[in-house]
């Protein structure tokens, strides 16, 4: 550290870089750091651009994923059940009764719906806000707006979070579709 002249004496710029760093952390909300407020700090994670969230332990986000994946396993297997009994169907059937299949995917595009209008950033009331809160975690293996998935990798500094929340999603998907065949012959050998 080199100290400079100053009428009074010496300046450590040490200080001089910690007290720019403090004032710029004053500058931010709670949970946010960074220039321009645009990083979460320690604690917290993003769940969407420029909002941070305060992280639940490591262990209640992986029960969370764990339950939404098996519900949302269960949701796929119940479509793929409705969508072979209906294939075996013969074009009989009157046409004013809805197939089960058509209503799945009315459910389908009415959870996304709610998933993209919960994105918002909104101040909601909380009428509106725990519903869609409740969606939004159900569906958490699809959305990465749900939980902050950044503070399962905080504690490894092999893995950035940005990668890392890259990788999940992008393995997400597949994850759930492997799974849902391993349920399938699952089945299949009970059956036999």
């Amino acid at each position: 550290l080199r100290h400079y002249p100053v009428p009074n004496g010496s300046i450590n710029c040490a200080t001089v870089i910690s007290g720019a760093n403090t004032y710029a952390d004053l500058q931010c909300s709670n949970g946010y750091h960074g220039n321009l407020c645009g990083l979460c700090r320690f604690g917290y994670g993003a769940s969407k651009p420029l909002v941070c969230r305060q992280c639940w332990s490591q262990s209640a986000i992986i029960m969370v994923y764990i339950i939404s994946a098996l519900v949302m396993l269960a949701f796929m297997k119940l479509i793929c059940h409705f969508n072979l009994l209906e294939g075996g169907q013969t074009t009989d059937q009157p046409a004013d009764r809805p197939h089960v299949t058509d209503l799945l995917k009315q459910l389908v595009l009415y959870v996304q719906y709610l998933l993209v209008i919960g994105s918002m950033n909104i101040p909601w009331p909380a009428v509106l806000y725990v519903p869609l809160r409740a969606v939004a975690t159900i569906w958490a293996p699809a959305s990465p707006e749900t939980l902050t998935v950044e503070c399962l990798f905080r504690d490894s500094s092999s893995v950035p979070a940005a990668i890392g929340r890259t990788l999940f999603y992008l393995c997400m998907p597949l994850v759930l579709l492997l799974l849902l065949l391993l349920l399938g012959v699952t089945v299949a050998a009970c059956k036999a």
